[in-house]
């Protein structure tokens, strides 16, 4: 993907999805987000899921993927 197709993808994600997208593509769990972040880790689950339907991306390595071609890791 190239980075101004991410860009443009990520841009459709609220600032706290990017935060949790830029965590997910440094390779943190679940856990590590939400202590991160200051979130429960259903807060993060939640928010990964949005992550996930918007762009359409199909897992949590896409997602990382995602962030690093958009600039957020």
């Amino acid at each position: 993907m190239t980075g101004e197709l991410a860009r443009t993808k990520l841009a459709e994600l609220t600032a706290r999805e990017r935060d949790v997208a830029a965590h997910i593509g440094q390779g943190l769990s679940n856990g590590e987000i939400a202590k991160a972040l200051l979130l429960s880790e259903s807060t993060v689950k939640v928010h990964i899921g949005h992550i996930m339907a918007k762009p359409g991306a199909a897992n949590r390595t896409q997602v990382a993927i995602l962030a690093h071609d958009g600039g957020l890791a």
